[in-house]
């Protein structure tokens, strides 16, 4: 839905944002990652409009974001980072002053408001002044501005900036659901576990430059073959370490220390061998209460790509 092809934009002779490509699958969110200036909040404000690129194409579905900008701009809706709620307005007033600049007639405006302030559980506030609302509540009332026209395409700069863990909970929640419903959504953001938890696929920028994008185990994978397996024992077997050695690809067994039972061991061989070491483990008597496959953190490889000691950019 979202297809941007070598994208450069230039503030002079400083060059934002250098050659960039990506993709976003309809239905899906996308989190743009990378440290203040890596050029996450240009790359929006040109996909939304704001700027004209110095050179690339952008295109949602078939429509070209740089030769129909005003088409363009009836699919997306935008959210930049840190917008301003009017405080003397209520919420269905602030909501429906934007509804009336997509040009929505009287029916159409009252049906797209009401929409908007159910999607994002603000109905009951519809009478409240935005002066009166909490930070969460006002960053829902801006979101609900963003969907009064309807947009297939939602371009969101630090949604979750300042809000209080649960208002950013609230906020992911709302936005795994929009897309649920078929929104296609990017995403910029620092609070990197909450884009863990509601990403399909992530893209990682530094100095204009998209470093690696896909779904952090796809990236985990290109990074390197090996993972982490999480066992917990019901009883502790003396033999445990000579079991895992009888395996070629597993390795460097240890204990945690949280409990006496529970053990990381290193896999590096192909993941269609997991089930088969799980089902071993139970035929030779281990009694296995978990086995899992630790999932990979987006902190782990944001601060390998921020260093620039990452193998990625040899890419």
């Amino acid at each position: 839905m979202i297809n941007v092809k070598d994208l450069k934009i230039h503030y002079g002779e400083f060059v934002a944002v250098d050659n960039l490509s990506f993709s976003v699958k309809p239905g899906t969110v996308f989190g743009l990652i990378g440290p203040n200036g890596a050029g996450k909040t240009t790359t929006i404000k040109a996909i939304a409009t704001l700027i004209e690129p110095t050179y690339g194409e952008i295109m949602l579905g078939e429509t070209s974001v740089l030769h129909q900008p005003e088409h363009a701009r009836r699919v997306l809706g935008y959210m930049p980072d840190f917008p301003p709620v009017y405080d003397d307005l209520r919420v269905e007033e602030f909501c429906d002053l934007f509804a009336h600049a997509y040009g929505q007639s009287i029916v159409e405006r009252k049906e797209r408001v009401e929409k908007a302030l159910a999607q994002t559980e603000l109905t009951d506030k519809r009478r409240e002044l935005c002066k009166s609302l909490s930070r969460g509540m006002k960053q829902r009332a801006l979101l609900a501005k963003t969907l009064v026209h309807d947009p297939s395409v939602m371009l969101l700069d630090e949604p979750g900036a300042n809000l209080d863990p649960k208002a950013r909970i609230d906020m992911r929640n709302l936005l795994r659901k929009l897309a649920d419903e078929g929104k296609t959504i990017l995403v910029s953001s620092h609070v990197l576990t909450e884009l863990q938890d509601l990403c399909d696929e992530i893209g990682i920028m530094r100095d204009g430059k998209m470093v690696v994008s896909g779904s952090i185990e796809e990236i985990t994978q290109r990074k390197n073959s090996t993972r982490t397996l999480e066992v917990e024992l019901l009883e502790t077997s003396p033999n445990f370490a000579e079991w895992v050695n009888q395996w070629s690809t597993l390795s460097e067994l240890k204990q945690t220390q949280e409990l006496k039972g529970q053990f990381e061991i290193t896999h590096s061989g192909d993941r269609k061998e997991i089930p088969e070491i799980l089902s071993q483990m139970i035929d030779d008597g281990l009694k296995v209460t978990s086995f899992t496959t630790r999932k990979s953190k987006v902190e782990d490889l944001f601060l390998e790509i921020e260093s620039g000691t990452s193998e990625f950019d040899q890419n």
